[in-house]
């Protein structure tokens, strides 16, 4: 019995290997996907840019970012030393300044007529702020075991907040 297949004229004609289409296959893929890549990154830029001209303001307090350095308690008097520095990209003006008990939920500072301004990529030490402490200073039990959350609001609008305890900030 003879093979057909033998003098078939499918017999000498030769596939194009499953590496050499994979690789064929995969420059095709790239090629449209990098385009389409590079096409939506631009889109979506232009999209952004265009964002930024409808509302300064908001743009302005997402840029925003400040972090405490230190909280200083006078242990011979009421008052808090607060050192800020702005890490954002833009300036920051402190509206309000905030100091709360936590344990009690006794409010110690609620100075809301603050106006300071920090530049940006600065620091500032802020003038001590005096609390309303039933004692004579911080240094007394009654304030010297307890934590507070020291909190800024600033004219953007944004709330920062901080824990700290007498002496060990």
């Amino acid at each position: 019995m003879k093979c057909r297949l033998a003098n078939s004229p499918f017999r000498k004609r030769r596939a194009v290997s499953q590496i050499i289409g994979s690789l064929l296959a995969l420059g095709i893929v790239t090629s449209v996907g990098s385009v389409l890549l590079f096409n939506g990154m631009k889109q979506i830029n232009a999209f952004s840019y265009d964002l930024s001209f409808h509302d300064p303001a908001t743009n302005q307090s997402f840029r925003e970012d400040l972090i405490f350095e230190n909280v200083h308690f006078d242990p011979l008097s009421k008052n808090i030393s607060l050192s800020i520095a702005n890490i954002g990209s833009t300036e920051s003006t402190i509206t309000s300044i905030s100091v709360v008990k936590i344990d009690s939920q006794t409010l110690l500072v609620d100075r809301v007529d603050a106006n300071y301004t920090i530049h940006i990529e600065d620091s500032r030490n802020l003038p001590p702020v005096a609390a309303t402490l039933t004692t004579t200073n911080w240094n007394s039990p009654t304030y010297l075991n307890s934590e507070y959350k020291i909190s800024i609001t600033t004219s953007n609008g944004n709330f920062f907040s901080t824990i700290a305890t007498p002496f060990n900030t």
